[in-house]
C-alpha cells in the first residue's frame, strides 16, 4: 500500500476528484515524487491562500447586483441534482411570477418514465407556487433525453421509437445546441405577466458536460474538443447548464471551453449543478482580478519533473536492449554477448551523476518559472482586489455593483445522497 493509500484511508486525502478536497490535498497533489515533491509545495499553498483571498475581495464587494428599483424584480429559483427526489413545496419559495430553473440530473436511472414523474412534480410546483415558466435542461443521468446517446445504451436501440415525453403545461426543456426551446439558436425569450409585467429575459440552455463516465452518461463531450466556442448568443441575459465553468464552484472539475464562452458573452446570471459539493453562489466580474485569479489556478500546481528523470534509474531500457541483442546474436556464446554489453552498462553508470544533476537542474529551472509566474498572478490578484474594493467602497458606494452571479443549484448535499442543500432564489 502506498502513501496515497494509506493517507485517503486516514481521510487525509480525498478518495476521489468528486470530494471536497482535504487540508492536504489544498498542499500535496503527487506523492509518486518523493522526496522531491516537498519542493513545489508552496505553489500549492500560493493557491489555497489566494483562493480565500480572492473569495475575501468578492464577500467584501458586496452583492453583484441589485434588482432595479424602479420596475418589479423578477425571481428566478433555481434547484438541480434532485435525482428522482421531489423536494417539500414548502422549501420551495413562492415563484411570484417568475422562473423556476432545473439544471439537470432530474433522475438516476435515466429511465422516460423516472424522467417523467419529475415532470409531473415540476408541473404541480408551477400550479402551487405560481411561476410563469419552468425551465429545465439534462443532465448526465438523464439519459432517455439523449435520444442518439445514452438511450440507445441504456435502453436498446428499439427505445429510439418509443413513446415521447409528455410536458406539462408551463415546463419548457432547454436544448440550445439542437436549437429546442426557442428561436435564433435556441434562446428563448419570456415576457412576464403579473408582479414582473412587461419585462423580459433572453434565456439559453443545453446539458452538456466534459466526459466524466461510459457511455450510459448523457451528453458528454471531450474537454479537448468541447462545443462551446461562440455557441451562446450574446443576447443571453439567463445561462442554464448543467457542467459548471472552470474554477468556479467546480471542484476544478468545471468546463474551460465554457469559462472561455462566459467572457465572451457576459450573462446577468448563469445556473448549473453536476459538481454536488461546489453548491452555493458566486459573484463574477469579468474583470483583471477575475482573469488573474483563472490564470494562476488554470496552470495548476504541480511541477511535473522532465521525461527523462525517470530512466537515470531504469535500468529495464538496459535488460530490453540486452534481450533484442540476445535474439538477433543467438548464434554467439552467451559470455561473449555479456561482455558487449559491458562497456555501455559502464558508461551508464559513470554518466549516472552527471544525467542526475542536468535533469534536476532542468527541474529547478521550471520550478523557478512557475514560481515567477504564479507569483505576477498572485499579485494582480490582490492588487485589483484591494483596487476593486477601494473603488466600491470610496468611490461609488453602496448598491453600485454591476456584476453577474454563477449559481451551482446542486440540491443534492454531496455524494451523500441526502436532499438537503438550500433552494438557491436570485431578484433580477
Amino acid at each position: 500500500m502506498g502513501i496515497t493509500a494509506i493517507l485517503q484511508r486516514l481521510h487525509l486525502l480525498r478518495s476521489e476528484e468528486w470530494d471536497p478536497p482535504t487540508p492536504l490535498d489544498h498542499l500535496l497533489t503527487d506523492m509518486q515524487s518523493w522526496p522531491l515533491f516537498i519542493i513545489p509545495i508552496h505553489l500549492h499553498f500560493l493557491r489555497l491562500v489566494i483562493t480565500h483571498l480572492y473569495h475575501l475581495f468578492l464577500f467584501l464587494r458586496g452583492h453583484a447586483f441589485h434588482p432595479p428599483s424602479h420596475i418589479p424584480p423578477i425571481r428566478v429559483v433555481c434547484i438541480s441534482d434532485t435525482h428522482n427526489y421531489e423536494l417539500d413545496l414548502a422549501k420551495i419559495p413562492d415563484g411570484e411570477g417568475g422562473l423556476l430553473i432545473h439544471a439537470g440530473d432530474l433522475t438516476d436511472d435515466g429511465s422516460r418514465e423516472s424522467i417523467q414523474r419529475q415532470l409531473d412534480w415540476l408541473g404541480e410546483v408551477r400550479r402551487r407556487k405560481g411561476f410563469e415558466r419552468v425551465l429545465v435542461v439534462a443532465g448526465n443521468h438523464d439519459g432517455w433525453l439523449d435520444k442518439e446517446g445514452a438511450r440507445q445504451v441504456l435502453f436498446g436501440e428499439g427505445s429510439k421509437g418509443d413513446a415521447e415525453l409528455t410536458w406539462p403545461e408551463g415546463v419548457q426543456y432547454l436544448d440550445g445546441m439542437a436549437g429546442e426551446g426557442g428561436e435564433n439558436g435556441g434562446v428563448m425569450t419570456i415576457e412576464f405577466e403579473g408582479r414582473a409585467k412587461g419585462r423580459r429575459l433572453n434565456v439559453w440552455g443545453w446539458g452538456g458536460v466534459p466526459r466524466c463516465g461510459g457511455p450510459e452518461h448523457a451528453f458528454q463531450y471531450d474537454r479537448a474538443s468541447h462545443p462551446w466556442t461562440n455557441r451562446i448568443p450574446v443576447e443571453t441575459d439567463i445561462l442554464i447548464t448543467h457542467t459548471p465553468p472552470r474554477h468556479h464552484l467546480d471542484l476544478g472539475l468545471g468546463c474551460a471551453g465554457l469559462l472561455a464562452e462566459l467572457w465572451r458573452v457576459k450573462p446577468k446570471l448563469h445556473v448549473f449543478g453536476h459538481v454536488h459539493w461546489g453548491a452555493g453562489r458566486e459573484a463574477v466580474y469579468y474583470d483583471e482580478c477575475q482573469r488573474a485569479y483563472e490564470s494562476l489556478m488554470a496552470r495548476g500546481a504541480d511541477v511535473p519533473f522532465p521525461p527523462a528523470f525517470p530512466s537515470i534509474f531504469s535500468f529495464p531500457a538496459s535488460v530490453s536492449a540486452l534481450s533484442q541483442s540476445a535474439s538477433q546474436n543467438r548464434q554467439e556464446p552467451r559470455s561473449k554477448m555479456q561482455e558487449k554489453q559491458k562497456p555501455t552498462n559502464l558508461v551508464n553508470i559513470l554518466m549516472l551523476p552527471v544525467y542526475f544533476g542536468l535533469t534536476l537542474s532542468l527541474y529547478f529551472v521550471k520550478v523557478f518559472e512557475r514560481v515567477w509566474m504564479d507569483s505576477m498572478d498572485a499579485a494582480r490578484v490582490i492588487w485589483h482586489g484591494i483596487t476593486a474594493v477601494v473603488w466600491k467602497w470610496v468611490m461609488q458606494g453602496p448598491g453600485s455593483n454591476n456584476g453577474a452571479l454563477l449559481v451551482n443549484a446542486s440540491v443534492t448535499y454531496g455524494n451523500t445522497g441526502k436532499v438537503i442543500n438550500p433552494v438557491q432564489v436570485v431578484e433580477l
